[in-house]
């Protein structure tokens, strides 16, 4: 200090800080700076007036000095001390005043604590601090704070002075991070751009430096994404209106700041805000696979439970493979073949599938075993087989056992046992392959979707002679089927033999249980095995193939229950099981509702029913299927309300729900009726009846038909007089040629069934076609009409023969007595009818009586109908 420095100098108030010049200055202009001590020495009389204490340096010895610092020292650094910074700042003003020499750390260590209390007070004291360090002993840090505090009172044009004159002594700095994200916040796009001109060209000088743009990154990500919109505007401006230079350089920015806005994840973000700045981000340069992989990346972080990430996840792929520019790599072509598995969109699946045939030189391993399963499930046999057979050309067939599984799955989805056996034997040939459990549990799986008992029960006796345990699954596939058929015997036999084998019972055989009991009209008996299934453990029984792992709830038996007092019209048991389950604990599912609704249907209140669908399922997060809509249709149907049928329609397809065979068949039977009304208003008997609308639908619905539809259908209480690979499109024609049968267009009838067996034979090959009895009996109709009495009994035979395929009980003999199973003995009720009319009108009464006797031998029973 001058000689000036002797002079009486008087404390100032601590509420402010000392007023200084500007820290501004260049290195030249550094002798010329002025001391804040210099400049308030001239004023010390005047503060001597205001009371304050005075300090002469001349009179302080060393010692004094020496405790000042110490005094200083101990509170920059004292961690615990719970400080006032107006006293630090009062302390620190104490040494100013007594000359003493601060170290840089000290300057350092008070810019801290000072920065740490974010006051105005403290940032003024900040701006100061930095005038007070003479220029050559200023460090990056001091500026760094100097910086802060200019922001802080939102002195941009001054932090940028001092950035300015940081980066002329300094080769990296900590404010440059600091200073792009205000102007970057605030829109100060020219500031912006010569802050990142000087990070770019010390990045060219290959000079270190810390990475700018953490700073940014701070700001909440939906806003850093709008920023960088901005950005992107603002380069589009300066490509028109600056030298290629700065347009260069805003542009470098602006997708920067979209980068690190992109790699950001696990954190919430408003989507339309990423959108348009995928699209700005186009308009400056060519579509980039980096940037859209990233905001591709980013919405799958936040989890597949995240619709409205999950959905922009997937659009963006599909507007990269859209796009000519951009080829999806293979990690991301892998990232989205792992979602579109996890979310069981196969439409997904096909277009990986279609980027790894076309852009990619191979599929990885990894890829077929989650291809191959998904596809599978959606009983695409097709596309599976061929996967099957590229993978054993390009990996060997060391994972044949898992992958030959794929092949019987999508077999089992599709209700396809034929192909399911042609393939065992073709693998067997080539591979010389021997399927283990798990595939001869598909298998058996497969003969029993399809009804075939005697099938299912071929397997498993292979399986047993091939020293193979079964396991649970293996019994429970076995009693299911035997259940559905009513079969309780044979079901309780396998029950016994799994349990005697030391093998734990499953839900699924539980459930089997049950449904054989309801199925045999013994509701009490089995309620009681479904309150005693609530006390087993089947937590060890869980542990099964993924391909029945639908099976792992008690919902499924107490659903049993639920349907079969639906059907029954018991609206009082329907209301008792639900609120013992909700007791229990049991969860809902889609058919807990869909049985509640059937209830209600049945008793002709569908509206009610569509109050449960738009109503508590839409309050339960519960999506409809086509099964609650094919519900509710029935239950308009019967109401005689065509048109809530034909809303209910249009509502499936606006939802994307594809419709079914049974949604398809209600729809059927409205278009019917509009065209039986028409022709009874405008046709005077002179032409024959044509069914157009009806014949549309069914048209349609052939159009598409298709057995990878089957893969949809949920498991059934019962079983149905058709197998589902063939109801699925006979029930069409079974209804068309009743309906031509019934107005005696007969050339329609032929027609027909003409287009039925060319149908069936499309889907089976060459296998012998028998007729559904639903269709036989329709066909009676028509020869009925016709007076056809040789055909109407022909028919009958046919229908005597299917019939007996589908009611006889386990190894039973058909010569004796009782061999119907209990769910088959209304089976021949509606042909019964027309043959005994055929009968009668054929003058063969006496025949009536001897056919009704050797039906009441077999088993069959005669409806009210019947004895009508």
């Amino acid at each position: 200090m001058s000689g000036n420095a002797s002079a009486v100098r008087r404390r100032r108030p601590s509420q402010l800080p000392l007023q200084r010049s500007r820290p501004y200055t260049s290195a030249a202009d550094a002798s010329n700076e002025v001391r804040p001590s210099q400049e308030h020495t001239a004023q010390s009389t005047d503060i001597q007036e205001s009371g304050g204490l005075d300090f002469n340096i001349d009179q302080l010895d060393g010692e004094a000095r020496r405790e000042l610092r110490a005094d200083f020292k101990r509170m920059l650094r004292d961690d615990e001390l719970s400080l006032n910074t107006r006293d630090l700042w009062q302390k620190y003003e104490e040494t100013q005043r007594m000359s003493l020499t601060l170290s840089s750390r000290d300057y350092c260590l008070l810019f801290e604590r000072l920065r740490a209390s974010q006051t105005p007070f403290d940032a003024k004291c900040m701006e100061n601090l930095l005038g007070d360090i003479p220029l050559p002993t200023r460090n990056y840090l001091h500026y760094d704070h100097a910086i802060f505090a200019a922001l802080e009172q939102k002195d941009l044009e001054g932090a940028m002075h001092l950035h300015r004159e940081a980066a002329g002594r300094f080769p990296y700095m900590h404010g440059s991070s600091m200073l792009l994200k205000y102007t970057v916040q605030h829109c100060r796009w020219k500031c912006a751009e010569e802050i990142w001109k000087h990070h770019l060209d010390r990045e060219r000088a290959h000079v270190w430096q810390p990475d700018i743009r953490e700073g940014v990154k701070t700001l909440p990500t939906t806003e850093l994404m709008a920023r960088a919109t901005e950005a992107a505007r603002n380069a589009s401006r300066h490509a028109q209106a600056s030298s290629s230079d700065d347009a260069v350089i805003t542009r470098s920015l602006a997708i920067s700041l979209m980068r690190r806005a992109l790699s950001t994840w696990n954190v919430e973000f408003h989507v339309p805000t990423q959108h348009r700045m995928l699209s700005a981000s186009c308009r400056i340069q060519p579509p980039d696979l980096s940037i859209f992989k990233a905001a591709v990346l980013q919405n799958l972080s936040l989890g597949r439970q995240n619709r409205k990430h999950n959905d922009a996840a997937l659009e963006l792929y599909r507007e990269i493979r859209g796009k000519r520019e951009l080829t999806p790599d293979l990690e991301l072509s892998m990232k989205m073949l792992h979602r579109f598995s996890a979310i069981r969109d196969s439409q997904g699946m096909y277009e990986v599938l279609e980027d790894f045939r076309k852009r990619h030189e191979s599929m990885p391993e990894k890829a077929y075993s989650i291809i191959m399963p998904q596809l599978a499930r959606h009983g695409d046999f097709g596309t599976v087989n061929g996967l099957f057979h590229d993978f054993i050309d390009r990996y060997g067939k060391g994972e044949i056992l898992k992958h030959a599984r794929n092949l019987f799955y999508a077999c089992f989805r599709r209700a396809d046992a034929d192909t399911a056996d042609s393939v065992l034997q073709s693998l067997q040939q080539t591979y010389d392959y021997e399927p283990d459990l798990k595939a001869r549990n598909i298998l058996i799986a497969t003969y029993a979707r399809v009804g075939d008992c005697d099938g299912a029960m071929s397997l498993f006796e292979k399986l047993i002679a091939a020293n193979i345990t079964p396991n649970n699954s293996t019994y429970g596939i076995l009693m299911s089927l035997s259940a559905k058929r009513s079969d309780y015997d044979t079901a309780g036999a396998l029950y016994e033999q799994a349990v005697s084998a030391g093998i734990k019972p499953n839900v699924l055989m539980v459930d089997s249980l049950v449904l054989a009991l309801v199925n045999c009209d013994r509701f009490d008996e089995a309620y009681q095995v479904v309150q005693e299934a609530l006390t087993m453990n089947f937590d060890d029984a869980q542990k099964q193939s993924h391909y029945f792992a639908g099976f792992v709830t008690r919902t499924r038996m107490w659903n049993t229950l639920l349907s079969y007092c639906a059907m029954n019209k018991r609206l009082d048991k329907v209301a008792e099981i639900q609120k013992h389950m909700h007791e229990a604990g049991v969860p809902y599912d889609n058919i807990t509702y869909a049985n509640l609704m059937l209830s209600l249907c049945i008793k002709n209140m569908p509206g009610s029913a569509l109050r449960i669908k738009n109503t508590i399922m839409r309050g339960n997060g519960v999506r409809p299927t086509a099964l609650h809509y094919s519900i509710l249709m029935g239950g308009f149907m019967s109401t005689n309300e065509p048109s809530k049928v034909l809303q209910l329609a249009d509502e499936m397809l606006k939802n994307n729900i594809n419709p079914t065979f049974s949604t398809q068949n209600h729809l059927l039977r409205v278009a019917s009726k509009i065209d039986e009304q028409q022709d009874n208003q405008e046709n005077d008997g002179d032409q024959p009846f044509l069914a157009r609308r009806a014949e549309e639908v069914m048209k349609q619905a052939l159009e598409t038909l298709n057995p990878m539809e089957l893969a949809f259908i949920g498991p059934t209480m019962r079983a149905q007089s058709n197998p589902v690979n063939v109801a699925f499109y006979s029930t069409y024609f079974s209804y068309m040629i009743y309906l031509y049968g019934k107005k005696q267009s007969f050339n329609r009838v032929v027609s027909i069934y003409d287009e039925y067996i060319s149908v069936a034979r499309k889907m089976h090959g060459n296998a012998e076609i028998l007729p559904p009895v639903e269709l036989l009996s329709a066909l009676m109709v028509a020869h009925l009409k016709a007076g056809e009495y040789a055909e109407t009994e022909r028919c009958w035979q046919l229908a005597m023969e299917k019939s007996e395929t589908l009611a006889r009980k386990a190894a039973a003999d058909t010569s004796q007595a009782g061999w119907v199973l209990h769910r088959y003995r209304f089976i021949l009720s509606l042909p019964l009818t027309r043959y005994m009319q055929s009968l009668h009108e054929s003058s063969r009464v006496g025949d009536i009586a001897t056919t009704i006797d050797h039906l009441l031998h077999a088993g069959y029973r005669l409806s009210v109908h019947n004895w009508n």
